[in-house]
């Protein structure tokens, strides 16, 4: 499904718009006039296809390019993006064209969110642990009884329950578990599976942090059923290669001037994976140790 079509960057080169910008930030430092330059010899439009990749190596902007589209589109975010009055400026000329309408339920997932998400869990079990042991030990200490107060009387009976139990096992029935220390991996792909619904667009900034090889094969198949079943579309920023074997996904390859769009095999980070891997391929065939 697709909902974003198109977006086309501003023109910074044409002379109308260097005069405007010139003039309103001319006192700014070179830092503040990013993104201004990042772009403009490489690319004008990106289409967006089902799978919509945006490749290339640190500095190349895929996650400036990423928050330029979702700044565009208005796009939800659990957290907020800092950025420059020139950021704001430069959105401000972008333009973009749907195909459909896009979901209010589409949002910009990255690497910053799931981190948020890990150490959210850690801190309510955190808070859990401490309330459980609090609620055992009040429990225990219990004296004084009044036989004819109901409240009393239940006090009583979480007592007696309390001594006849384990301190594991009363805090397990009584207060109930804390959420499972999964790894940090695990703990990513299980929010994107929480995260993507149906009928949405998705913005993903480098989802493949943390993941092993196989939890990145098991986010690729996430991804692309979502695609098939949930009529998402995502467009991400990636250097995986799991991710960027994603069935008929439009690569953007942002190391190339201009930008090409290239398979995912063409790419030079995938031949450098290759010709690793070649390069021992005794020692996967027939089993030679390196010397």
């Amino acid at each position: 499904m697709v909902y974003l079509k198109k977006i086309t960057l501003f023109d910074e080169d044409n002379k109308e718009n260097y005069m405007e910008y010139s003039s309103i930030f001319r006192d700014k430092t070179s830092d503040e006039y990013y993104p201004i330059g990042l772009f403009n010899l490489k690319l004008r439009q990106l289409d967006f296809e089902n799978i919509t990749l945006l490749y290339g190596g640190n500095g190349c902007g895929k996650t400036t390019l990423l928050n330029i589209v979702a700044e565009t589109i208005e796009l939800a975010r659990p957290k907020e993006y800092v950025r420059t009055d020139m950021f704001e400026y430069f959105v401000r000329k972008c333009t973009y064209e749907q195909e459909i309408a896009i979901p209010k339920r589409s949002k910009l997932l990255a690497s910053d969110d799931i981190f948020d998400n890990i150490l959210s869990i850690r801190s309510d079990n955190r808070t859990l642990k401490t309330a459980k042991t609090h609620a055992y030990d009040d429990v225990r200490s219990i004296k004084s009884i009044n036989l004819s107060n109901p409240d009393d009387l239940r006090d009583i009976r979480l007592q007696n329950e309390a001594r006849r139990l384990t301190k594991r096992q009363f805090i397990k029935r009584r207060v109930g578990e804390m959420q499972r220390q999964y790894s940090n991996g695990e703990n990513a792909l299980m929010f994107f599976d929480k995260q993507i619904e149906e009928n949405a667009l998705y913005l993903l900034d480098e989802p493949e942090n943390s993941m092993s090889p196989q939890l990145q094969l098991e986010l690729k198949t996430l991804i692309e059923d979502s695609v098939r079943y949930k009529n998402c579309q995502f467009v991400i920023a990636t250097h995986s290669p799991f991710i960027l074997a994603l069935k008929n996904a439009k690569i953007y390859n942002l190391d190339a001037v201009p930008v090409t769009v290239e398979k995912w095999y063409q790419l030079e980070n995938m031949r450098i994976y290759y010709d690793f891997f070649k390069s021992y391929e005794d020692c996967f065939v027939n089993g030679h140790k390196i010397n």
